[in-house]
């Protein structure tokens, strides 16, 4: 027996287009692609979702999730009107959107720029995949849930020597150093948490916009109770550039019903928890 519980959806288009979360993991955070924002693509249907195409979601006990609450008011022209690509390279090298109502604007990615460079709101915080959270935003929650487990000398990991603590410090970025660390101990450790934490951020129950740079996140398990409620903040970071800073707020709880889809001798069959 297959079982799948199906808890991310998102309504594009009138299209039932389900989201996988395949959630790959680097302990780095890599730099931010500057690309320009662009309409997200319609792939084709696949069997399983094409079973399910006709399935709205519209019971009264069932919620769609993410639960997302949100303000467009002001920025509506951002989804409805069509953009200008422009390519520039000088003073900087840009890619970016362009929008005749508001030339003010630069829109690079999901985030918006003013002529100086500097932001001044970010659209949404999904990813080019329309996954419910891009992997810039996961890859930073698991960093810093990495970090609160070695503060707080998850297994004892402190009793290594110093060079496995430099090792686990520089992949954290807890230091900035040219000189490079490696340490087998080190690695088999962060090896561990990747482990422990390898479904935190799985189910995304709820989105919610708190201004126009930042965001509540609420994680659930497959049952749909949360289970941790983050914020995240995108911070500037030089011109046309910003960083991310998350925040592990008190549990704000919420239940949210899930729909399970099984397969039993070739038919699917759809229940609720």
């Amino acid at each position: 027996m297959i079982r799948l519980y199906i808890i991310h959806q998102v309504k594009m288009k009138n299209k039932l287009s389900l989201i996988s979360l395949l959630i790959s993991f680097s302990v780095q955070v890599f730099a931010q692609d500057v690309i320009p924002r662009r309409a997200p693509q319609d792939d084709s249907i696949s069997s399983f979702e094409n079973s399910m195409k006709n399935d709205e979601g519209d019971s009264s006990k069932f919620t769609k999730i993410p639960i997302i609450i949100d303000s467009t008011e002001g920025w509506e022209w951002i989804d409805n009107e069509k953009a200008e690509d422009v390519f520039e390279t000088y003073p900087l090298r840009l890619s970016y959107n362009k929008y005749k109502s508001h030339p003010q604007y630069r829109v690079i990615g999901e985030e918006v720029y003013n002529e100086k460079g500097q932001l001044v709101r970010v659209v949404d915080i999904f990813d080019n995949n329309r996954r419910p959270i891009s992997q810039r935003v996961t890859d930073e929650l698991l960093r810093q849930t990495y970090i609160n487990d070695y503060k707080t000398n998850k297994y004892n990991f402190k009793k290594e020597n110093q060079n496995a603590q430099n090792y686990v410090k520089q992949e954290l970025k807890l230091i900035t150093t040219s000189r490079f660390y490696w340490s087998k101990e080190g690695v088999r450790y962060l090896q561990q948490l990747n482990l422990d934490h390898a479904d935190d951020f799985d189910i995304l129950l709820k989105i919610e916009r708190l201004n126009d740079t930042s965001f509540k996140l609420i994680f659930g398990d497959v049952k749909g109770n949360s289970v941790s409620t983050w914020k995240v903040a995108y911070l500037p970071n030089g011109q046309f550039k910003s960083k991310i800073i998350v925040t592990h707020l008190p549990l704000e709880k919420i239940k949210v019903p899930i729909r399970v889809y099984e397969v039993n001798n070739g038919k699917w069959t759809m229940h609720e928890d």
